[in-house]
């Protein structure tokens, strides 16, 4: 009983930090998450030899990533971005992500668990960007324990922020390795462990280019529960439209991005305490 309590309590600070949920009718079981840019090459500090005192204090790595210690600040001008809505709970875990103003390429939504490279992390889907630098992603998946998972550090509250959920990015698909891989050596000969086991490295980044990434508005929580799966009456039950599987993506579909307030970001990046 007090697991439980606590788990809905754990429940209903995640919708809140959500941004939004579900409709009218008060189901409150279908989550929005904003995703943003928050790194930009363009602001990397540029190497001169006519550096003052004020560049000496960079403000951004090499990648153009916040150095400053908190939560990396989301752009104002809201560049690149997308939304993510998805239910918080039921059998399976069943999102619907549309990217916009994107570069072209591949891309893939992932869940990030901490710490880098990401161990374990799961791919929830990829899709291709458009012509008008738009991408949608949609599916369902059974996630056994739900988001996040008991390896990640964000699994439990801990210093400095005590924020506990999920992080959700959207990466460059060649930068993210979704499967786990058998280890080889330079001779292609199996890596075996103490035990004569063969070594298998988990899905996990493999590359680290977050100024062409999306990373998460808000921690989530996600929990495989059965109780949302059936409506007596019909009705909407906040389940999340997957969308129609072969239809064309819109090539320029004029949508304002969020207002952005404040500071809601909780990515931290690779290197970054949580």
């Amino acid at each position: 009983m007090k697991k439980t309590a606590v788990l809905m309590i754990v429940l209903m600070v995640s919708v809140l930090a959500s941004v939004a949920v579900a409709g009218d009718k008060g189901a409150g079981m279908v989550g929005r998450l904003f995703l943003f840019q928050k790194c930009d090459p363009s602001l990397a500090p540029q190497d001169t030899e006519e550096a003052t005192e004020e560049d000496a204090v960079a403000e951004y790595d090499e990648n153009g990533c916040p150095i400053a210690e908190g939560p990396w600040p989301i752009f104002p001008d809201n560049r690149r971005w997308g939304q993510m809505k998805y239910n918080i709970l039921g059998p399976e875990f069943r999102y619907s992500f549309q990217g916009k103003n994107l570069d072209p390429g591949n891309y893939t939504l992932i869940y990030y668990p901490d710490p880098w490279p990401g161990e374990d992390l799961i791919c929830l889907g990829t899709g291709k960007v458009n012509t008008g630098g738009n991408i949608q992603i949609h599916g369902s998946m059974e996630i056994p324990g739900g988001l996040p998972q008991p390896n990640d550090a964000n699994y439990k509250p801990a210093p400095p922020s005590g924020a506990v959920g999920a992080k959700t990015w959207l990466v460059l698909s060649e930068d993210v390795q979704c499967e786990s891989v058998d280890v080889v050596d330079e001779n292609g000969e199996p890596v075996l462990d103490e035990e004569d086991q063969q070594v298998v490295e988990a899905p996990q980044l493999l590359k680290w280019n977050p100024g062409s990434y999306l990373f998460e508005g808000n921690l989530i929580i996600y929990q495989p529960m059965d109780a949302l799966d059936k409506e007596d009456d019909g009705s909407e039950d906040g389940s999340v439209d997957n969308g129609v599987e072969g239809e064309e993506e819109q090539e320029s579909e004029e949508e304002e991005a969020p207002e952005i307030k404040n500071n809601n970001g909780k990515a931290y990046g690779k290197d970054k305490q949580k």
